[in-house]
């Protein structure tokens, strides 16, 4: 059950949690990186060195092939700074493959439903967040978008312990979610009845005819 993605996200409006983001992100390059068990840690690292340098490597391919680096980017060890990466091509290893990586890709858009379309020329579909205050474009995101949630005005990466959590196309199969992970651990059986209805109705006739008699043999 891999629910891996690239998590598109779509701006229209800019809304409370959208700017308590960027306050956070904005601020990534001057938090701490350092061990996780440390309470000043606000930057992890990444799972091994070679793992950092793979992603620097697609980052720095990117670049060659025409990607703006606006901020960050750089390795540090298993350590990589938080980066903004603007009309990274859609040929590129950073806009084709999930990013094990704290990097955001910057698209503009002037069209909302091409953007829509935009957001679904990928072979992942996780979830999705949209930025917006028009609800009628929010549905109709809702209903494009192709992935297994749409997170209205939050990150695509929000979802709670209830929620049914999934994915599409190569996002993975089955889903997380208390519920559903318990409906995956059991089994489903049926029992199908024929032919009982006249037996069903003998029985509920006998049971009123007994009760009948009993009343009536009982004295006022």
């Amino acid at each position: 059950m891999e629910l891996g993605g690239n998590a598109p996200c779509l701006v229209e409006d800019l809304v409370l949690h959208l700017e308590a983001l960027i306050y956070v992100f904005g601020a990534g390059c001057k938090l701490n990186g350092g061990d996780p068990r440390q309470d000043d840690t606000s930057i992890r690292p990444m799972i091994s060195e070679s793992s950092a340098a793979t992603v620097e490597k697609s980052v720095n391919e990117a670049v060659k092939a025409g990607t703006k680096l606006l901020v960050g980017g750089k390795q540090r060890g298993a350590f990589m700074e938080p980066m903004i990466l603007e009309d990274a091509p859609f040929d590129t290893d950073t806009r084709k493959e999930e990013i094990f990586s704290p990097v955001i890709l910057l698209y503009s858009y002037n069209d909302f439903k091409e953007a829509v379309m935009e957001a679904n020329s990928t072979h992942y579909g996780l979830q999705a967040g949209i930025f917006m205050c028009d609800q009628n474009k929010a549905f109709y995101a809702f209903e494009h978008i192709e992935a297994g949630g749409v997170c209205l005005n939050n990150s695509p990466s929000m979802c709670v312990d209830s929620q049914s959590y999934s994915g599409i196309k190569d996002s993975g199969i089955q889903r997380e979610g208390v519920k559903y992970v318990m409906d995956d651990m059991l089994e489903t059986k049926v029992l199908v009845m024929c032919n009982i209805i006249g037996r069903i109705l003998l029985i509920c006739g006998t049971f009123f005819q007994r009760k009948l008699e009993k009343n009536l043999r009982t004295p006022a």
